[in-house]
């Protein structure tokens, strides 16, 4: 009877593994840059990922694709987008992923920086046994009515400002970036400093500014600093106001 009952929980646990994970605006963003083919847009995704925890099967499944299609005998200029590959798997916490990195940490023509952290990114995954991703079962080529469609979306966001997606597709933590690629630029934006930039012991400098881009008929995004040393901008709060003038 128990040995029953593990076929049976194995073989639903398999089947989830199997189905398809509905993606949300900045997901299918992150799948459309990690099959646009630079190691630069791997790197943009990787790093939205990473720093946005991002849990979703279907685009894990893409980026561990990724990794194990390039990480063997990777060129130089490579290895800081596939080593950002491994930390977002990483911090997924999925031990989906276990193989994977595995992988790249066990073979020899792995670059030495990029076995580094995925072995790091390795030690963050649970033993626990659950279907590991197989190399091949995402396919990470576009289809032509798939690359027309993802053209004519950045042409349609590009052609005027704030059109796109909603406001509420932007989530806390998100990059300026990401952000900006699902709504599209602001009607205007202004800032300020905030009383973090004078506490003494802010050694990191996080938050201490703080950005508002508005959006007319929309709302408006509030961006913050991560710290000093990265001059990146991330979501704080996203409000949405269908009152907002577009203007301070």
């Amino acid at each position: 009877m128990k040995h029953t009952m593990k076929k049976i929980i194995a073989a639903a646990l398999f089947g989830l593994a199997s189905i398809g994970y509905a993606l949300d605006a900045s997901e299918q963003r992150y799948i459309d840059l990690l099959t646009e083919g630079s190691m630069r847009s791997v790197k943009e995704a990787s790093q939205d990922i990473f720093n946005n925890s991002e849990d979703n099967q279907t685009v894990l499944d893409t980026l561990a694709e990724v990794l194990l299609q390039n990480y063997a005998n990777a060129p130089t200029g490579d290895i800081d987008a596939l080593s950002w590959a491994a930390k977002a798997l990483g911090k997924s916490r999925n031990p989906r992923y276990r193989d994977t990195l595995s992988t790249v940490t066990n073979n020899s023509s792995t670059n030495k920086k990029l076995r580094k952290y995925a072995d790091q990114a390795l030690d963050s995954l649970s033993d626990s046994n659950v279907p590991q991703y197989k190399k091949g079962t995402v396919s990470l080529k576009k289809s032509a009515s798939s690359a027309s469609k993802s053209s004519s979306t950045s042409q349609s966001s590009a052609s005027s400002s704030g059109k796109g997606q909603p406001l509420s597709t932007v989530k806390k933590g998100m990059s300026m970036s990401e952000a900006y690629a699902l709504v599209g630029e602001p009607t205007t934006s202004t800032g300020h400093i905030t009383g973090k930039a004078w506490i003494p012991f802010n050694f990191k400098g996080s938050d201490t500014a703080r950005q508002y881009s508005l959006y007319k008929g929309k709302g408006r995004i509030i961006f913050t600093n991560r710290s000093y040393y990265d001059h990146t901008w991330q979501v704080y709060e996203v409000q949405v106001d269908p009152n907002e003038t577009g203007y301070p």
